[in-house]
């Protein structure tokens, strides 16, 4: 509520209404998990980078896919060593260590996260909160939830970047000679960091109007291209079911 992750720009995807931005990225979030060819992966994986990188560059594209590099990392490792039966495409003195059905099963998940996880990151930094609360209640959504719903994309990547802060501070605290840094500290601070928050998030949540009725944030008027935006939203992600 307090951190916007909007980053200003002019780019096509700037400019789309947010109410077929909305309907697009939820239909995108959609189509991604029935994908289960390898141009359909491409696809969801391939689509939200490239037009993170037309609406907000190079710089922030990288900014935004290193919050889930970790998670990405931890897929490739792991889930392989889980999916033992199948063709053998790493053997270590005798022992498979990854299979075609594990290497086809961790670059699905992937695909999906990435997809889904980059849809809603373009979503966050070409929309600012009040736009996308205007956008949820032209739905029919109550105010209230709304605008839960609005803070709740909101605080979990401030949190994401809170918690880089802490691990680095942690990190630098350190012995001279050890790696890494001490998980549960982190956690700890990062738990305290959210609950002196709340008198602020409180605050904010008051000047939005949040529990009264007099301060809504009503939908904005429809542009000239209006219909024509649904069109492409509606389109785009359905356009890939033939890939799938």
């Amino acid at each position: 509520m307090n951190v916007s992750s909007y980053v200003y720009g002019r780019s096509f995807y700037h400019r789309f209404d947010v109410r077929p931005k909305l309907a697009f990225t939820l239909l995108f979030s959609i189509v991604t998990f029935m994908m289960s060819s390898p141009e359909g992966m491409a696809a969801v994986l391939l689509l939200p980078l490239i037009l993170m990188l037309i609406a907000a560059g190079a710089k922030e594209t990288w900014h935004c896919y290193l919050h889930i590099l970790p998670l990405v990392i931890i897929l490739l490792l792991f889930i392989p060593l889980q999916e033992r039966d199948g063709v053998p495409l790493l053997i270590v003195h005798g022992i498979t260590v990854m299979t075609e059905e594990g290497l086809w099963t961790v670059m699905r998940i992937i695909s999906r996260l990435c997809g889904v996880s980059g849809i809603l990151m373009l979503l966050l930094i070409t929309e600012r909160n009040e736009d996308i609360i205007r956008g949820l209640r032209a739905f029919h959504l109550p105010y209230n939830a709304a605008i839960a719903v609005s803070m709740i994309l909101r605080f979990i990547p401030y949190l994401a970047s809170l918690f880089s802060e802490i691990r680095d501070s942690m990190s630098l605290r350190l012995e001279e000679g050890k790696r890494g840094y001490p998980v549960l500290p982190s956690i700890t601070s990062l738990v305290v960091a959210s609950i002196r928050m709340i008198p602020e998030t409180a605050a904010a949540l008051e000047e939005r109007g949040f529990g009264r009725r007099k301060l809504q944030y009503e939908p904005s008027e429809k542009p000239q291209s209006y219909s024509l935006q649904w069109l492409l939203g509606a389109i785009i992600p359905l356009s890939l079911l033939f890939v799938r």
